[in-house]
């Protein structure tokens, strides 16, 4: 009886065994596979598992020399001893500084493990010198998984791109649309699918670096995105060539295969504390700590490089007008001497408030008004104007608002509110 064939450009399995493409040995655009059981890797142009026959897919020559596939696994020291050659990579090529150099190296060991990882990893790359940027791109292709360097993707193209290889993007931008912004955040998150041509559906999941030169990128792409800004350095002089990548992949890709091979069924094991965090910042901090999973002290260490990131988050926080909405409201609601608020003198509030704090906009009532429908905060017509109610559902939902934003009102002891002893209370279990 004949086997059947898949096509297959990676597989998982229930009890371990997995496939992995490799480089093809034979030389033509079709890359082999590895079959990991578990102990032992064997590597072919065909592979069996259960009763089927494996083959990996023919790849367009322009994408076979693009995509950079690993030859083979190897074994590696420690998580740790990994994670510290790759930091030293960073340092070593570019001149970049230790905690910049740490994250370039999280990001990736993530790559590697993305698939079972609850979002994406992305790096948002910023920094006045392009060359140093394309430079930074071509390292990092050294050591990404299934790595593929574009310049100036579109929307449409984004959208055409080859996902089944589950490539790392790393991605050479001069702006970024806000269609592209929109398809970026997407592809971030698991099972959001798109869709393709003539009703087809399209799955842009993955891993994706992106160097625009502007901090705006950072900004542009919200929060779950390591920030990491690169500043020429009178010791960087391009020597990554050719053949000085090659070397540099071929060191490292066998390893992180290899990592990949023993830690994608234990992602989920992480048990870091990511609770201090803001929330924007909590699912990255919980990302980067899943991608070490034999390792829960180096998890903790990598954890708290985003400290300074978490720290600018927080303090956009400050000048962020829906945050001071809230806020207001908060201080009001403590106060407890208004049943009502109208709307035009809490903008006047928030306007008086974001001016002592350095922001030059100024919000009119309308755009208030709007904020409050964004948090489904009610508003009430009355012969003086609009008007918010501050009965128990607006405290309550005041309340949970400013605690998921972690702003600083909230870790004042108000004595004798049922809302704040209701949320101590659920901390305290």
């Amino acid at each position: 009886m004949t086997n059947s064939c898949v096509i297959s450009a990676g597989e998982m399995f229930a009890d371990g065994t997995m496939i992995e493409l490799v480089s093809g040995s034979s030389g033509l655009n079709k890359p082999d596979l590895l079959l990991w059981n578990g102990s032992r890797a064997t590597v072919g142009r065909r592979v069996e598992r259960g009763g089927c026959i494996y083959e990996a897919p023919e790849l367009a020559p322009s994408l076979s020399r693009a995509i950079r596939l690993p030859s083979r696994s190897r074994s590696y020291d420690s998580a740790r001893s990994l994670f510290a050659a790759m930091t030293e990579l960073f340092q070593h090529h570019l001149d970049l500084p230790s905690r910049e150099s740490n994250l370039l190296a999280c990001f990736a060991i993530g790559t590697w493990l993305a698939d079972c990882l609850p979002t994406a990893p992305s790096l948002a790359i910023s920094g006045p010198e392009p060359e140093l940027g394309v430079d930074l791109l071509r390292l990092l292709s050294c050591v990404c998984r299934h790595s593929l360097m574009l310049a100036e993707v579109t929307a449409g193209s984004f959208r055409s791109l080859p996902m089944h290889l589950s490539p790392t993007l790393l991605l050479n931008q001069q702006e970024l649309k806000p269609n592209l912004q929109r398809l970026f955040r997407a592809s971030s998150h698991r099972g959001q699918h798109l869709l393709g041509n003539k009703g087809s559906l399209v799955d842009l999941y993955g891993p994706k670096a992106i160097f625009c030169g502007s901090d705006a990128v950072g900004d542009a792409l919200s929060g779950g995105v390591i920030h990491v800004a690169v500043t020429p350095s009178h010791l960087h002089l391009s020597t990554l060539e050719e053949q000085v990548q090659n070397e540099i992949a071929n060191s490292f890709q066998p390893r992180l295969l290899m990592y990949r091979l023993k830690n994608l069924r234990n992602v989920h094991k992480s048990q870091v504390d990511v609770s201090t965090f803001s929330f924007e910042s909590r699912q990255l901090a919980r990302t980067l700590a899943l991608c070490f999973p034999e390792d829960l002290g180096l998890a903790n260490d990598v954890v708290q490089l985003l400290r300074p990131q978490d720290e600018e988050v927080r303090g956009q926080h400050s000048r962020d007008v829906t945050c001071t909405v809230i806020e207001i409201l908060w201080a009001i609601a403590h106060q407890g001497k208004q049943r009502t608020v109208r709307v035009d003198e809490l903008a006047k509030d928030v306007n008086v408030l974001l001016q002592n704090r350095g922001e030059t906009l100024v919000y009119s009532p309308e755009h208030i008004g709007w904020k409050l429908k964004s948090l489904n905060i009610p508003r009430h017509s009355s012969s003086s104007g609009r008007q918010i109610l501050l009965d128990r559902n607006t405290n309550q939902a005041v309340h949970r608002f400013a605690r998921a934003y972690d702003l600083a009102c909230t870790q004042v002891e108000e004595v004798g509110c049922p809302d704040c002893d209701q949320a101590r209370a659920a901390i305290s279990k």
